[in-house]
C-alpha cells in the first residue's frame, strides 16, 4: 500500500479527487460555484488579499468534501446494515461540509456582494 515514490502519491491523490469529482453531487456543485467565484473576483479585481482569502474558503468546502467522502467509504465498508451510530458519523461528516459551506457563502458576500453590485450599476447605466 505504500507509494514507491513521489508521481505515485501524486497519482493516487489525483485518483481519489477524480472518484469524488465523478461520483459526488455535491462535489460538482462545489466547484461550479468555486469556479463561479473565482471569474467573479477576476471581473470585479478583487483585491489579493480577498482573492486569497476567497480561493482559501473555496479550498476548505472542497477539502471537507474530500474528507467526507473517505468518511463515508469507510462507514460503508465497515457497516454493511444500517446502523444508528454510522448514521451519526456520516451526518457529522456532512454537516462538516455544510458548515464550511455556510460561512464561505458568508464570506464570499461580504466581499463580492458590493463590487459585483457596483460593476453591474456601472454595466447596466
Amino acid at each position: 500500500m505504500k507509494n514507491r515514490n513521489p508521481i505515485e502519491s501524486f497519482n493516487n491523490a489525483f485518483q481519489g479527487i477524480w472518484y469524488t469529482i465523478v461520483n459526488e453531487r455535491n462535489m460538482k456543485i462545489h466547484l461550479v460555484i468555486g469556479t463561479i467565484v473565482i471569474f467573479l473576483s477576476l471581473w470585479v479585481r478583487v483585491s489579493k488579499i480577498e482573492f486569497t482569502i476567497l480561493c482559501l474558503t473555496i479550498a476548505m468546502v472542497i477539502c471537507f468534501e474530500l474528507i467526507n467522502t473517505a468518511v463515508e467509504v469507510v462507514v460503508n465498508i465497515i457497516v454493511d446494515v444500517y446502523h444508528p451510530k454510522a448514521k451519526i458519523i456520516k451526518d457529522v461528516s456532512a454537516g462538516a461540509v455544510f458548515v464550511s459551506a455556510i460561512f464561505s457563502i458568508v464570506i464570499g458576500v461580504l466581499i463580492l456582494w458590493d463590487k459585483v453590485i457596483h460593476k453591474l450599476t456601472i454595466l447596466l447605466a
